[in-house]
């Protein structure tokens, strides 16, 4: 695999995305583009971005042209992830790095099963409170990536150095932890109670904020989580008391006013990620004889909010 990353390609341009390109963009030591199919190549071209107030023309690749990159950073919804797999067959070459930054913790599977593992460390982003807007992008903190294999000593895989000397000159914040899949079910758990929670009540990060939260809220959020860490311990994953409190600590550093992917989905009216969340974990705890009952009310419950929107003429 490509051991220099020169030329990188981000696909997907929401707030995660256009956030990451832009970063990547202002070092001004690397090609970087965004990956536009269709509508969204004529779109981007004519409005461009506009990211904490400033207007960002980023350079577009439209997909299918057959230019190939080095690095490719995935960072669309879960559920657009197979069209911008198929939209990346072309700009994929035979030693392009993949880093997929879509919640969850299986698109490392959905994507290695069609570019295969060698290309494809974990990776995730956390403590970021982007918010888009059409093509409006804004954010006070950008989040830092976490990445590796499965599990990492150094002097760590030639994969795993290559980005992260790509993230030390583009200026991007990474850890590579000891053990990836164990953060990688950490930021599910905050995803699962997080997400749904300010979703149902369409509220910012401070309704879970340590000046702000009520109690109700903190009841709900962390038997959330707790159903997360019994579903993980059952494969293996350990999860406790004190990356509960470590998330409080995370949230207490964004804005207040912050909101999270799936709030901002139900406010405009949008497909959620509720599959990945409630969904999932009523069929893991199906799996594993675990009762999930607040990610079944909150599944249930999102679920009848989307119905619901979709009913309006």
């Amino acid at each position: 695999m490509c051991s220099t990353i020169t030329r990188v390609l981000i696909a997907g341009a929401g707030a995660i995305g256009a956030m990451v390109a832009e970063s990547i963009y202002r070092s001004g030591k690397f090609t970087v583009s965004v990956l536009a199919s269709h509508t969204r190549f004529d779109r981007y071209s004519r409005s461009g971005f506009t990211i904490n107030g400033r207007s960002v023309h980023l350079p577009l690749t439209r997909a299918g042209s057959g230019e190939q990159f080095d690095f490719v950073i995935i960072a669309c919804k879960n559920h657009h992830l197979p069209e911008v797999l198929a939209d990346l067959s072309t700009h994929i070459g035979e030693h392009t790095l993949i880093l997929s930054l879509l919640n969850g913790i299986s698109s490392e599977e959905d994507i290695a099963r069609q570019y295969g593992e060698a290309r494809l460390p974990y990776a995730m982003i956390i403590g970021t409170d982007a918010v888009r807007s059409g093509t409006s992008i804004t954010y006070t903190k950008p989040g830092i990536i976490y990445f590796g294999d499965a599990t990492n000593t150094p002097p760590y895989s030639e994969r795993v150095r290559s980005i992260a000397t790509f993230f030390g000159q583009a200026g991007i914040q990474c850890v590579i932890p000891e053990n990836m899949r164990n953060r990688l079910w950490y930021k599910y758990m905050m995803n699962v109670a997080l997400n749904q929670l300010t979703g149902i009540t369409r509220s910012g990060y401070r309704i879970l904020q340590t000046a702000t939260r009520t109690e109700s809220a903190r009841v709900l959020f962390e038997a959330a989580m707790r159903e997360v860490i019994a579903v993980a311990a059952e494969r293996g994953i350990e999860l406790g008391q004190a990356d509960i409190d470590s998330i409080y600590r995370t949230l207490d550093t964004l804005s207040p006013d912050g909101k999270t992917s799936m709030c901002q989905d139900i406010e405009a009216g949008r497909k959620t990620e509720v599959e990945l969340f409630g969904k999932k974990m009523m069929e893991m705890g199906a799996e594993s004889g675990i009762a999930v009952p607040v990610n079944t009310y909150f599944y249930h419950t999102i679920m009848t909010i989307e119905n619901g929107a979709k009913s309006v003429p």
